[in-house]
Order: C-alpha cells, then sequence, then structure tokens
C-alpha cells in the first residue's frame, strides 16, 4: 500500500520491504522449536494464555510504532505468538479428541487459518484505495480483535486430560475427560476405558523415556525416530509441493492477465485464499471416512497432473511470465505481458486447481498426522520441531522460488511436479494408517504390536481394552453367567476398574488376539496366549487408585507357566 510503503519510506530502502515476511517467519521457526518444552512445563491452557498475551502486544506494537525498527518489533513478535499457536493447537486438538472425529477437528484449525488468509487478503484488497495510515492499520488491527476474542474463549477450554494426567493429577483429568466424553458421568465404561489406558500409556513413558529430547532421535521398541522423521517430513514435502511459492506467485500471473499492476498482488492472494479456504471446507466430509494415507497420495498425484498441465502449458507457448521476479534484498523489478492472455488464464485456473487440491489433502493432513503420532511424554517436545521444520522451509521456499521462477520459467513448475510425484511415493511406503486410531493404539503401530491396515475390524481399539478382553475370555463361565457377548465393550463395572497396563503384555496380548481363532467351546490356544502374558509381571492402574491400600502399582498373582509355554513366549524385541 503507498501510503504504508511512504510512511516507513520502503521504496528508497534496498531490502527492508521484503524482510518482513521473512523476519515473521523466522521468528515463528524460533517460538515452535521451544513451544514444546515448556508446554509441557505451563500446560496446553496456560500457554494458550502466554502466546495471546504475546500476540496482543505484538499487534499493538506494529500498529503504535512510528518507525521501521518498532513495525520489525511488532512483527517478531508476533511472529512468536504465530509460532506457538501453530504448534499447540493442533497438539491441543489431538489430546481432546475421540479417535473417530480427531481428524475433523484438528481440520478446523486449517479451516480458520485459511480463513484468517482469506480475510485479511480481501480486506488489503478492500483498503487499498484509503490514502492514509488507516489503509493499512485497519488490517494490522484486526488482528488484536481477532486476538482479543482468543483470550475470552480460553475461559471455557479445559485442560489437556493427558497432560493432567502427565502431572499426575488423575482425579481432575478424569472429571474433564468425563465432561468431553460422556456430559461429566465419570462411571461410563468408555471414560473408565479411556482413562485406564491413557494413564498406563503415560505411566510406561515416565519409565521409558528420561531423556525426551534425545528420544526423539533414538529408534528402540517405539522407533521414535522413524516418528520424528515422519512427523517433520510431511511438512517438510508440503513446503516443497510449491503451494506457498505458487501462491506468492500467483499476483505475476494476473499481471499478466492485464489485470492492473498496482492492485493486481491483493487481488491474486484474495483469489488463492479464496479458493484455499473453500475448498478446505469439503474436507470435514471425509477426513475421518477415508484412509489419510490415501488422501495424501491421491492429492500429491493430482497436484503433480496440475504442475505438469502448467509445465506444457507454459513451453509450448513459450511463456516467460515475468523477465524479472522480485528477490528478497532487489527493488529492481519488472513485468512482462504476456503475448497469449488464453494461455495466462488456463495457467491462472490450473494453479487455482492446483491450490484446491493442496487444501483438500495436504493441508489438513499436514497438522493433523504429526499430532497424532508421538507419545505423551515426547508429544508437545516433538511437535515443536516439527512445526519448526514448516517454519524453516517455509522460510527457505519463500527465498528461493523467487530466483528459480525467474532463471528456470517453466521448469519451476516441472521441478514442483516431481516433488509430488515423490510425496505420493514417500507417503505410501513410509507412511502407516492412523484414522479411527486412539493415541494410545498408534503407539502399538509405531512399537509394531498391531498391525497397520489389518482389515479385520474385532481387533481391540486400546491396549487397556486388549488385555480385558483376555482377561473375559479367561473368566468365560463368569462371562457366560453375565451374558457378556464375544468382543463387547458392555463390562461388568466391577471389571472396568482393574487393567493390566505393561506395555510389553500389551504388545503381546494384541498379537495373541490377532493370531489367535478363540470361542467359546475351544479356548486351549487362548488359554496358551493368557498364561505366556500372565507369566510375565504384570500391574494394574485404576481410576479409584487413591482408595486402594497401596497408592503404588499393584502386582498382580503371576501364574506359573510349563515348560511348552515358555518355549512358545514371543520375543520382547520389534523391529
Amino acid at each position: 500500500m503507498p501510503p504504508f510503503t511512504g510512511k516507513y519510506d520502503l521504496i528508497s530502502d534496498s531490502g527492508a520491504g521484503y524482510a518482513i515476511v521473512p523476519v515473521s517467519l523466522a521468528a515463528s521457526f524460533i517460538a515452535s522449536f521451544v513451544s514444546g518444552f515448556i508446554a509441557d512445563k505451563l500446560g496446553r491452557k496456560k500457554f494458550f494464555y502466554v502466546a495471546s498475551i504475546i500476540h496482543e502486544i505484538g499487534c499493538i506494537v506494529e500498529i503504535a510504532g512510528q518507525s521501521l525498527a518498532s513495525f520489525f518489533a511488532g512483527r517478531i513478535i508476533t511472529g512468536i505468538a504465530i509460532g506457538i499457536y501453530s504448534m499447540l493447537v493442533p497438539l491441543y486438538q489431538s489430546e481432546i479428541a475421540k479417535p473417530q472425529n480427531r481428524g475433523r477437528l484438528i481440520t478446523f484449525y486449517q479451516i480458520f487459518v485459511t480463513l484468517g488468509f482469506c480475510i485479511a487478503f480481501w480486506l488489503g484488497y478492500g483498503t487499498y484505495r484509503i490514502d492514509s495510515d488507516v489503509g493499512w492499520r485497519i488490517p494490522v488491527g484486526l488482528q488484536l480483535v481477532a486476538g482479543f476474542f482468543m483470550l475470552c474463549g480460553l475461559y471455557f477450554i479445559p485442560e489437556s486430560p493427558r497432560w493432567l494426567i502427565y502431572k499426575d493429577r488423575n482425579a481432575e483429568a478424569l472429571k474433564i475427560l468425563a465432561q468431553l466424553r460422556s456430559y461429566g458421568n465419570e462411571h461410563d465404561v468408555d471414560v473408565q476405558m479411556e482413562f485406564t489406558s491413557i494413564v498406563q500409556d503415560v505411566s510406561f513413558d515416565k519409565m521409558a523415556y528420561t531423556e525426551r529430547f534425545m528420544s526423539l532421535l533414538r529408534k528402540g521398541n517405539d522407533n521414535n525416530r522413524k516418528r520424528t522423521l515422519l512427523g517433520a517430513g510431511i511438512h517438510v514435502l508440503t513446503q516443497l509441493s510449491g503451494i506457498n511459492a505458487l501462491l506468492f506467485y500467483l499476483p505475476h500471473i494476473l499481471e499478466s492477465a492485464g489485470i492492473k499492476e498496482a492492485i493486481s498482488a491483493l487481488l491474486g492472494n484474495g483469489v488463492g485464499g479464496a479458493v484455499n479456504f473453500v475448498a478446505t471446507l469439503f474436507v470435514l466430509f471425509y477426513i475421518d471416512r477415508w484412509d489419510r494415507r490415501r488422501i495424501l497420495v491421491y492429492g500429491a498425484l493430482a497436484m503433480a497432473v496440475c504442475m505438469l498441465c502448467i509445465t506444457i502449458v507454459s513451453a509450448i507457448y513459450n511463456q516467460q511470465l515475468i523477465d524479472q521476479v522480485p528477490i528478497y534484498g532487489s527493488v529492481n523489478q519488472t513485468t512482462s505481458t504476456v503475448a497469449d492472455t488464453a494461455a495466462s488464464y488456463a495457467i491462472l485456473a490450473l494453479l487455482c486447481v492446483f491450490i484446491a487440491f493442496f487444501a483438500l489433502s495436504w493441508g489438513p493432513i499436514g497438522w493433523i498426522y504429526p499430532a497424532e503420532i508421538y507419545p505423551q511424554m515426547i508429544r508437545a517436545n516433538a511437535m515443536g520441531i516439527t512445526t519448526s521444520c514448516s517454519y524453516l522451509f517455509n522460510l527457505f521456499v519463500s527465498l528461493v522460488s523467487p530466483v528459480m521462477f525467474r532463471e528456470i520459467l517453466w521448469g519451476t513448475y516441472l521441478f514442483f511436479g516431481l516433488i509430488c510425484l515423490i510425496m505420493a511415493a514417500i507417503v505410501q511406503k513410509y507412511y502407516p494408517e492412523t484414522r479411527g486410531r486412539s493415541l494410545e493404539e498408534i503407539q502399538l503401530i509405531f512399537s509394531g504390536a498391531l498391525i497397520d491396515q489389518r482389515p479385520d475390524a474385532h481387533h481391540p481399539a486400546t491396549a487397556a481394552e486388549a488385555l480385558l478382553h483376555l482377561e473375559q475370555i479367561q473368566h468365560k463361565d463368569k462371562r457366560d453367567q453375565m451374558n457378556q457377548p464375544h468382543f463387547s465393550l458392555n463390562i461388568p463395572t466391577e471389571w472396568s476398574d482393574v487393567v493390566v497396563s505393561n506395555p510389553h503384555n500389551v504388545s503381546r496380548a494384541l498379537n495373541n488376539l490377532n493370531n489367535a481363532d478363540c470361542d467359546y467351546d475351544n479356548d486351549n490356544e487362548c488359554d496358551t496366549s493368557i498364561r505366556e502374558i500372565r507369566s510375565q509381571r504384570t500391574f494394574a492402574t485404576s481410576s479409584s487408585i487413591a482408595s486402594w491400600p497401596n497408592q503404588s502399582s499393584i502386582e498382580l498373582d503371576q501364574i506359573e507357566m510349563d515348560t511348552s509355554a515358555s518355549a512358545a513366549m514371543p520375543s520382547d524385541k520389534h523391529e
């Protein structure tokens, strides 16, 4: 905007104007990297308050400042808050959501992010013609309003029950979990089952992860190194797909189509933002019905097709859309008019289709998948690292893509198309499916205890449930008397309090349940599996653990196992 550039003398400055975006991205990168450690210390809700206050301070500095230095300071402060939000919101959503609607809940984060961009783009376009400081202070000041509503809304959200259990505040966690799942009924069977599963998972993590940061880089039985690579990888691939580079380039396509140059950048951003937002809305209808991996693969292939089509059109018409693309640190920029306007509009349409396919696949799942795959003890730290990778490569693409467009022209589209094909191949080969799984069950997938994409729908939903099923089989006479169906969740109340929780036994239980053929008439194979598992030291956890004589874990009776059962015992090692 002319009033903005004139006030801060950005026209004559050689690089400050182009540093506004990178400075904010750099601040977000640093903030997201360290925010995971702070989130574990303060808690999710308190950290939301901290981020909101930081954001409001940054907005005030941006609006009230009278120098370029103060505006940059405001950008850095708001960038810190945005980096925290980017890590914390998907983390919090994943910890409070049910497995069957976790994807939809985290998708709302992406929806409101794209809505915010869309509003900002069109508000900037609408206030462009205001020939005073009001023209740019209105869009910047709107952030204050959003931050105020954020601060007010935080009063009504609960703390994460998983974080409370991590801090040994089990009574509070059970109360909040009951409010989220069963209108406050703490005795609900599903609430008891989920609570017990979380307790056992966190209890094991506390013993296993004494050095949480280094645990992210170790392979071990839980494959945390693989999780870190997958979580960071999906963010890196998202940025390398070219989405931000193309959103940056879209205004120049509009200029080449004959739109007035002075406002084409704002209009181009508005078009791209609107397509991104509208397409993301449709994700709500299928994100928890279709497999995450399938959506990512098909989305990447569709994006690759769009990029290859743009490459062909550009190559045929020899479209040098711009002679000199804006490069950070340079103010000498000129644009040329495309020889064939129809081809320019075709490229514009294909770019919009590319943005739509991105919004339907990688846009939301890029935030959903990393929030699902980490153990509780390292989830916040891991989310901070993976989110920081997103900002790091966003910054990298923002700096490099203008040079690519200027130097290799339509070859840039070919490069992004090939990257999209590589993305599809990587996801198909390395990324396990997580849709519909509890966070605790996903841990078993990565530890090798649960077979990924197993077609049998009767596998236990959680580790606690799996071992409870084994207890039901062992006590089949009692089960029959109480008329309990096979693999039923309608378990006796007195059984829901005590669930075996040793994760190594969980692994064996799941494998045995998946491989054994259990029926009411012949339970020999199942009984053998039970003896194998019960021969190991197992422990009980309970929602009423505080009422037990010994408030630590209670060791169950160890059952002697004969020589043949001992020989058949599965190994503790997981690939």
